[in-house]
């Protein structure tokens, strides 16, 4: 049996849907920052009871997509505002090469004059990832050794729809810049939740009793990165 399937359907609003068959006991729906909703059923569900358990959270899906979608564009630029670690701050704005700080309450981004809202938003994220690169190796160190596996090698993405991927037969874990954004018992979360797929795999039953054993905030953590992210 295929480890997973993927159908493109349509919800009774016209809204597409992505569905997915997978080694997991429940049916569940979401909406990724982009816009795009999601469904994941158990493998031996039929697409139709799968399409029907979704058309009951259809106007759902609608209210967060619409939530998602609306939301203002940043530009990253002086009087706007961005989180770190869950908190947020004015941003500031100078001339400079491409580099962010924190400053007291503000993020500064130093930036070339003629830079757009893509180059200053990079240059955030040089933050970002210098506060991860910080944070992660004792998370790392720390969930590997509850979970009786070698520390994986593991790398950042400017990953805009997920907080993280494991390759277990690599032995590689990787995780969004955007982390730095949220609360630091979300990447808390996330470290765990990806260091025990070297464990197990796949999110079933075994899955999350596994990760609640060395995590038990894991609900309340994964409830916050359901909001949608900063940028």
């Amino acid at each position: 049996m295929p480890a997973e399937r993927t159908y493109s359907e349509v919800l009774k609003n016209g809204i597409p849907i992505t569905l997915r068959f997978r080694a997991v006991k429940l049916f569940r729906i979401s909406v990724k920052p982009d816009g795009s909703v999601e469904a994941v059923a158990p493998r031996r569900m039929s697409i139709d009871h799968a399409m029907a358990l979704a058309n009951e959270r259809a106007d759902w899906a609608a209210q967060h997509r619409e939530a998602f979608l609306s939301r203002p564009k940043l530009e990253f630029s002086d009087g706007e505002t961005a989180l770190l670690w869950g908190e947020s701050r004015a941003l500031r704005v100078l001339p400079g090469p491409a580099n962010a700080v924190v400053d007291g309450g503000e993020i500064i981004i130093t930036a070339p004059e003629n830079a757009d809202a893509a180059s200053r938003r990079s240059a955030l994220l040089m933050l970002y990832r210098r506060e991860l690169e910080r944070e992660i190796p004792p998370l790392v160190a720390k969930y590997a050794d509850a979970l009786g596996v070698a520390e994986p090698a593991w790398s950042l993405r400017d990953m805009r729809t997920r907080w993280g991927s494991c390759t277990p037969a690599r032995g590689t874990v990787r995780f969004s810049l955007l982390l730095a954004a949220k609360p630091r018992e979300c990447l808390e979360y996330v470290v765990a939740h990806e260091l025990t797929h070297l464990r197990v795999h796949g999110h079933g039953a075994d899955f999350h009793a596994l990760l609640r054993s060395v995590c038990p905030a894991e609900r309340e953590a994964s409830a916050l990165l359901r909001a949608q992210p900063p940028i």
